[in-house]
């Protein structure tokens, strides 16, 4: 169906990378929760998925900013993250076609739901709204499964 395998990727040390959900500690005081990352389990590199970097860039910088919080949930600020979360939650087995899959279709479903939110803020003539939900569809479309890698 798709070309790339979003939950492996290849590591730098010749062993392969697998997607999971992490917690990152900014500063060594604030936990920033839900981020999806290749781990590789031979040499313990990780790295967030590059659809996410630019957003989880924007996040610590805004924590340089103001870092009285002690936890952050990432997945409630990024569609891909918590499209991601959401998903792994409710997989039970660990066939990584039928759940890469799954991913396919949260992300569609996802999708499918901004738009009517959209629409509704349109309608409404809300131009926050509007703008609040273009910037959560482009997180997932210009960020599509197949180039999330």
């Amino acid at each position: 169906m798709h070309k790339d395998n979003l939950l492996n990727k290849p590591c730098s040390c010749g062993n392969g990378m697998t997607i999971h959900m992490h917690t990152l500690i900014y500063s060594a005081k604030v936990k920033i929760t839900g981020v999806p990352v290749y781990t590789c389990s031979e040499c313990s590199r990780f790295e967030p998925l590059p659809c996410i970097k630019r957003d989880l860039g924007n996040l610590i910088h805004e924590l340089g900013e103001s870092s009285g919080r002690k936890m952050i949930s990432f997945s409630e600020r990024n569609e891909w993250a918590n499209v991601l979360k959401e998903t792994f939650a409710g997989f039970t087995t660990v066939n990584y076609s039928d759940l890469e899959q799954a991913i396919f279709a949260a992300v569609q479903g996802r999708i499918d739901v901004l738009l009517d939110i959209y629409q509704l803020a349109v309608d409404c003539a809300d131009s926050q709204w509007m703008e609040e939900t273009a910037l959560r569809l482009s997180q997932l479309t210009q960020s599509a499964p197949e180039r999330a890698k």
